[in-house]
């Protein structure tokens, strides 16, 4: 199995954990792209607004101006479940940074940036590039035991599954 963390790739576990062990703060990246069929404009009034845009995603919803809400998968779905496991952090952005609108949810140990890039194609084809990264302090506990590492990455909302998240359903608009 490889292992990919902070711009690496690690081959084994015991590589792995290796790297894990070495420092508190660890980054992973993702990056995909889609092609919609609206104009650019249309594409770019949807993203700029963080209740539609993580709205239609599920996983990070907007509370307020400044707050919102991660919601985390359980490990099993248990029939009449109601309640979720969540993250509450602040949202900043849209922020309009070059061609790049950009959010960030920050909690204590938790970090997510989404990116979005818009290229026009046609008059009315946009394809929409997705950078999503994701910044985790593991702590003591974690570098004493990164086998438990793993296994939260296991239970967590990957920049992976964010970015094809909201793909998915800016495909769907």
């Amino acid at each position: 199995m490889v292992y990919e963390c902070c711009g690496e790739k690690f081959e084994g576990e015991r590589e792995f954990k290796k790297h894990i062990r070495s420092k508190y703060w660890h980054r992973i990246n993702y990056s995909t792209s889609t092609k919609v069929l609206l104009n650019r404009d249309e594409v770019f009034n949807i993203i700029k607004n963080p209740k539609l845009i993580f709205g239609i995603s599920n996983l990070i919803i907007p509370v307020d101006e400044k707050r919102a809400i991660l919601y985390l998968p359980f490990k099993r779905i248990r029939m009449g479940t109601v309640l979720k496991r969540v993250i509450i952090g602040n949202l900043d952005g849209p922020k309009l940074d070059f061609d790049m609108l950009e959010y960030k949810f920050n909690s204590d140990k938790l970090i997510y940036e989404i990116s979005f890039r818009l290229k026009r194609l046609t008059e009315d084809q946009t394809e929409v590039y997705i950078l999503s990264s994701m910044a985790v302090n593991i702590g003591i506990l974690g570098r004493i035991m990164p086998s438990e590492v793993i296994k939260a990455l296991q239970s967590i909302v990957t920049p992976q599954i964010l970015a094809e998240k909201l793909v998915s359903n800016i495909k769907s608009l």
